[in-house]
């Protein structure tokens, strides 16, 4: 348990995703189909296109338009008894001031983050126990404000960060389930949070730095061994830390990728689209927890540098 007093709970009705991507737009427009009270907070192109057009989803499951409504302001929401956040993770300290009144009249935070560091900085923020961790499986991505490609996966899974089962948990899991969104229950949520990150902390930067789909990777003895290392050391910092990864982890994530190896990560695509990649909550946290616990981390150092030279190349207009 993390000491914080949890606010009461009475249910789930009226739910807010923040953003309309690649995991907001997929999961939320779900919600949305199936008839659910769901809200979408967005910026203002986004709340542009989704007001006249509505949002599309171009799925492998079937295409779908909805019109949900949309809001570019906390202000013109009343109440909300679950706020899912499917933002980047350099957006969420924005995110939480603007969604603070929302979470202090009750409302619960989902996390859909990359990386494992949102529950966290959620809980020091409000000083309570008001989030149920998450992790999205999905390959989608934003086409253009409003339009989700959804071409692979499309699975949630969540769970109280103390390991214990909570009614808040189960009514999030059965609303997404009743939607036909797969969705799973786990007593060990922060265990998958950083099986997670060792796919996101190895193949996304390396997509960036190759200009290429994942397949590359796979195809590339020399850069698979450096994948294989990157993993390792994710296992080992987790582990310092007290968080047991599946002894398997390095073939599972292997196998995992094989099926999806024409994929281009979000990184790259955030990086094509001119976005900030999420490398400091990636590989930068994997290095800053692995000098606190003496874990070296001499990959995501590499690759944390290659990333940061990439940026800063791309922010000089070369």
């Amino acid at each position: 348990m993390n000491g914080l007093e949890r606010p009461p709970f009475h249910g789930i009705r009226k739910v807010v995703i923040v953003g309309a991507g690649a995991v907001g737009g997929y999961f939320g427009g779900l919600l949305s189909r199936a008839g659910s009270d769901v809200t979408f907070l967005v910026r203002p192109r986004t709340y542009a296109q989704i007001s006249k057009n509505g949002l599309e989803v171009k799925s492998i499951d079937g295409d779908f338009l909805v019109h949900p409504p949309v809001v570019q302001s906390v202000a013109e929401i009343d109440s909300a008894d679950l706020i899912v956040l499917a933002v980047k993770c350099y957006d969420v300290p924005e995110v939480l001031r603007a969604v603070e009144p929302l979470v202090k009249g009750g409302a619960i935070l989902l996390t859909l983050q990359n990386g494992i560091s949102s529950e966290d900085e959620i809980l020091h923020y409000f000083n309570s126990d008001c989030v149920v961790a998450g992790v999205a499986y999905i390959t989608s991505k934003r086409l253009a404000p409003g339009l989700i490609e959804h071409s692979e996966n499309g699975i949630i899974a969540l769970g109280e960060l103390s390991g214990e089962k909570s009614d808040r948990a189960a009514a999030i899991h059965d609303l997404f389930s009743s939607t036909g969104i797969s969705c799973f229950l786990k007593g060990n949520i922060r265990q998958a949070k950083w099986e997670k990150l060792c796919w996101n902390a190895t193949f996304n930067p390396l997509s960036v730095i190759l200009d290429a789909p994942v397949s590359l990777v796979l195809e590339t003895p020399s850069l698979l061994e450096r994948v294989k290392d990157g993993i390792r050391e994710v296992a080992a910092v987790a582990k310092a830390e007290g968080i047991t990864v599946h002894p398997e982890i390095v073939e599972n994530t292997l196998a995992e990728t094989r099926p999806i190896g024409a994929f281009y990560t979000s990184m790259y695509e955030d990086v094509k689209q001119g976005k900030p990649t999420e490398i400091d909550f990636l590989n930068g946290e994997v290095i800053r927890r692995g000098e606190k616990m003496g874990v070296p981390t001499p990959t995501h150092q590499l690759l944390f540098a290659l990333i940061k030279g990439f940026e800063a190349k791309g922010s000089k207009g070369a």
